[in-house]
């Protein structure tokens, strides 16, 4: 019975008449050891319509994070695992070197919090550094992409020199996507003293495998829900390759 089930059931079940809810008291070491434990920990769901192979995804997700110490992982339920980490440091560097990709499959991370039910947990939101395309000069900036950023979704950082200028041909920026809809593939702004339109181009890197029809990670193309009696021909695809930005020659976070 996974973690899923177990709560359903928990749910479901009703206190008998010779049954009570109880209030243990807890000693504030236990209340502690808790806490240190969630701290240290993250939970993830692996973005697939089938099963993954466990054995497999515990090898490589070790070998590819290469923390300072060892970490264990607890599986949960369907593509779901909890990752048990010594160093808090480690755990860090985890969720800063993300998104984290297993065989072109989104893995989602959660940080759990309260008491850490892990039955609660959405997965539907991660970070993804993002390149905002055809942007003027004048408007290369890290105010101007804080701006533009937090048009698509909440900005976490804008990579920029020390004087707050974005160098080379677009606007590289981190935030925080809703993967439960489809992604933006552009922004229309008016921008300058003559408030011209400019497209901007969104391009995500690391993007796993994605529904060229409706913009949704979870899904490939041949699943979606969305394609109707359409094949083929007939079927206008909104996106395409173009979305996914070249990826960095330093990244370590594909498996």
């Amino acid at each position: 019975m996974d973690s899923e089930e177990l709560s359903s059931l928990c749910t479901s079940l009703a206190l008998e008449e010779d049954e009570e809810t109880l209030s243990p008291d807890l000693e504030a070491g236990l209340h502690a050891q808790g806490e240190r434990s969630i701290d240290r920990s993250l939970v993830g769901c692996v973005l697939s319509t089938g099963p993954i192979v466990r054995d497999a995804f515990v090898h490589m997700i070790k070998g590819v994070w290469k923390t300072k110490d060892r970490f264990n992982v607890e599986a949960i339920g369907s593509n779901k695992f909890v990752f048990h980490f010594l160093l808090t440091a480690d755990r860090r560097r985890v969720i800063s070197g993300g998104p984290w990709c297993f065989q072109n499959k989104l893995l989602v991370l959660e940080e759990s919090t309260g008491v850490g039910d892990y039955s609660k947990m959405s997965f539907s939101n991660t970070p993804f550094w993002i390149q905002l395309h055809n942007i003027p000069v004048f408007c290369m900036s890290k105010t101007v992409g804080s701006i533009l950023g937090n048009m698509v979704e909440t900005v976490q950082e804008v990579e920029c020199n020390q004087d707050g200028l974005c160098l080379g041909t677009f606007i590289r920026v981190r935030a925080i996507i809703d993967i439960s809809k489809p992604l933006k593939r552009i922004l229309k702004v008016r921008l300058g003293t003559d408030k011209e339109l400019v497209t901007i181009l969104l391009r995500y890197e690391h993007l796993p495998e994605l529904c060229f029809h409706c913009g949704v990670i979870d899904h490939p193309l041949k699943e979606c829900p969305g394609r109707g009696s359409f094949q083929g021909d007939n079927l206008k695809l909104k996106y395409g390759a173009w979305i996914k930005a070249p990826i960095p020659l330093s990244s370590e976070t594909i498996l």
